[in-house]
């Protein structure tokens, strides 16, 4: 990044950072690459951009604070930029692929270890509420398949492993799910993610129940585009909803869709803030 700068003064260099890597939590095996010299120079990279891109607001004001704080000669600016869906990347997809079978089939996805540990007590009260109404099923890198089985030992959990982003959402088509829980556990971390796996689900109009803590809380209409949960009877009481009430797992099914095409798509508002940010 240097050499470029030195080269070439007038070039302007651009970072996008998917997530906090100075806050990622052990658990994650992608944690034990991050050496403190991979993290060092990342830091210090980050003092050689003009522009860092992030898709959450809080982790931006972090970003922009850390920076000011710990590089006194660095003028990077961070700028949030919003997730979006563009039409164009769903034009080549098969209709939408709905379960016809009797069990809901709920989905979990890219869920870290802590995260589905914080569902433990949830699980054994949705054992004792819905016994075979429901199924599970498991999205995500296989080195989680065994924590998943564990935790759900008196369940049989279908588990499908991580797939290319070409194939990625050909796959969650289909996987027929009918609500996705996105558990999370309070965490500089969680607080820094993005919404995107919110607006993905929402897309192919799969109804979510977030914890309180997950950064989708701040997209989601409690009881219209999604529900919100906090303790354990929340999370049941909302799941009852939408496991005995189809009309409400419809109703939420359509809303999400229509919220994330209405405010998250490639529309002339979203796309003049991003002209704006690099203006």
């Amino acid at each position: 990044m240097q050499a470029i700068k030195t080269l070439n003064p007038s070039v302007q260099l651009v970072m996008d950072l998917d997530r906090n890597y100075f806050a990622i939590p052990v658990s994650i095996p992608h944690s034990q690459k991050l050496t403190n010299d991979k993290l060092k120079c990342l830091e210090n990279n980050l003092g050689l951009m003009d522009i860092v891109t992030v898709a959450n607001e809080a982790f931006q004001k972090f970003l922009q604070r850390f920076i000011d704080n710990r590089l006194e000669n660095a003028n990077t600016f961070v700028q949030y930029l919003p997730s979006l869906v563009s039409r164009y990347g769903y034009e080549e997809m098969p209709p939408l692929s709905k379960n016809a079978s009797k069990k809901m089939r709920i989905g979990l996805i890219k869920t870290s270890e802590e995260d589905l540990l914080s569902l433990e007590k949830v699980l054994f009260e949705m054992r004792k509420a819905f016994d075979d109404k429901i199924e599970f099923i498991y999205f995500g890198k296989p080195h989680s398949v065994w924590e998943v089985q564990k935790l759900f030992e008196e369940y049989q959990v279908e588990t499908h492993p991580t797939v290319s982003f070409l194939d990625y959402f050909e796959k969650l088509n289909s996987l027929q799910l009918d609500v996705v829980l996105l558990p999370a556990i309070e965490s500089l971390f969680n607080r820094h993610q993005n919404h995107q796996l919110f607006i993905e689900l929402s897309v192919f109009g799969i109804p979510v129940v977030a914890s309180i803590h997950h950064p989708a809380k701040a997209f989601i209409k409690d009881g219209e585009t999604g529900f919100i949960a906090s303790v354990v009877p929340e999370w049941i009481e909302n799941l009852s909803l939408l496991v005995d009430d189809v009309k409400t797992r419809e109703y939420l099914s359509r809303t999400s869709l229509k919220y994330a095409w209405a405010n998250h798509s490639y529309r002339s508002k979203n796309l003049e803030s991003i002209i704006q940010s690099f203006i």
